[in-house]
């Protein structure tokens, strides 16, 4: 498997990827490209994760709509609004979506089990968390 990581400064996702490669966090490679590869690494992609703000503030995407395809999975951090550009684009490209609630509610879900020790109630979180966003 390889990993790409693209930033706006070439240098942050190559020292990214040389953390995620020496922490062992990849059965594979890690990469570091500029951020206007972006479009070029989508091409044999699986998954596209968005862990920027882009899209919280201003409707705009991070990767241009027609980089994105049926076959892709597209993960945005952004969970507020919950359906940002990136994700429209991706769900009118067929891919299949993932708003940044699901994050954001199961990072909450870890931290109340470790806290408690029990089970979270994860239904009741989620209905909580989207009535609140």
């Amino acid at each position: 498997m390889t990993v790409r990581i693209a930033n706006r400064t070439v240098e942050k996702a190559t020292a990214l990827a040389a953390d995620v490669s020496d922490a062992g966090a990849v059965s594979g490679t890690a990469e570091g490209h500029e951020l206007n590869a972006l479009p070029d690494l989508l091409g044999d992609a699986d998954i596209l994760v968005n862990a920027t703000s882009v899209g919280m503030e201003e409707d705009q995407s991070p990767a241009p709509a027609d980089a994105l395809r049926g076959d892709l999975a597209v993960l945005d951090a952004v969970y507020t609004p919950l359906e940002t550009r990136l994700l429209r684009d991706a769900g009118a490209a067929g891919a299949t979506t993932i708003d940044g609630a699901w994050m954001l509610l199961f990072q909450g879900v870890e931290a109340f089990e470790r806290w408690t020790g029990q089970d979270a109630p994860v239904e009741a979180m989620n209905e909580t968390l989207r009535s609140q966003l």
